[in-house]
């Protein structure tokens, strides 16, 4: 629930977390509360300051190259695994999730950065490899609230549909080396965009610009 909150952005990075606010909003006691926030800090949503208590993670400069670093080792080989494990009607639900994405294209940016985000986690859970999804999901959960505010202020990326059609019809043809190329050019395309809307930002001194903490 506030792993959720975090990554749609509902607890903002840098936000000071009140435990009783906490409890109340979310209609649960204080031990529970205690319990996920310890699990957050695990996964590092979550970091605790001294004197100041809990508050969301926020991502410097240096920490955002180096989370696409882990994505890019990570990913394209997780993809590559689903080849030959997925039914046909496995990847017919994948097309399926695709439609739904054309469809919020442009008018509901936060529905569609929920299904998009839905979309690559759906694909990447029929790797069958826990681990690795497990610290990939991590990484990406650390991601997911600047992307998700890049997609609101900009708008999904038109190329993004076309990406994932051809990324599914590519794994319907069982070519690995060509389901990881295609990984690794999309992570680098995402990261070159967000790094050049995150300049452009804050020159123009837009809301953009406090993305990230510069250090």
């Amino acid at each position: 629930m506030m792993r959720r909150a975090i990554r749609e952005r509902l607890l903002l990075p840098g936000e000071a977390l009140n435990q009783d606010d906490l409890a109340r909003r979310f209609g649960v006691s204080r031990i529970p509360l205690r319990e996920a926030l310890r699990t957050l800090v695990g996964e590092g949503l979550v970091v605790m300051q001294p004197g100041s208590g809990a508050m969301v993670t926020e991502l410097h400069v240096q920490e955002l190259d180096e989370l696409f670093d882990l994505r890019s080792q990570l990913e394209p080989s997780l993809t590559a695994a689903v080849v030959g494990r997925v039914s046909p009607e496995q990847l017919d639900q994948l097309d399926r999730q695709i439609d739904q994405l054309d469809a919020l294209d442009g008018s509901d940016p936060e529905g569609w950065a929920a299904q998009h985000y839905s979309f690559h986690r759906r694909l990447l859970e029929m790797s069958g490899r826990r681990h690795s999804l497990r610290l990939l999901t991590q990484v990406n959960n650390l991601l997911e609230p600047y992307n998700r505010l890049y997609s609101t202020l900009v708008g999904p990326q038109a190329h993004a549909s076309g990406e994932h059609r051809l990324l599914v019809a590519t794994i319907r043809d069982g070519d690995r080396e060509a389901v990881e190329r295609q990984v690794s050019e999309s992570i680098a395309r995402a990261r070159k965009n967000l790094e050049a809307a995150v300049s452009s930002s804050v020159q123009a001194k837009d809301p953009l610009s406090a993305l990230l903490v510069d250090r």
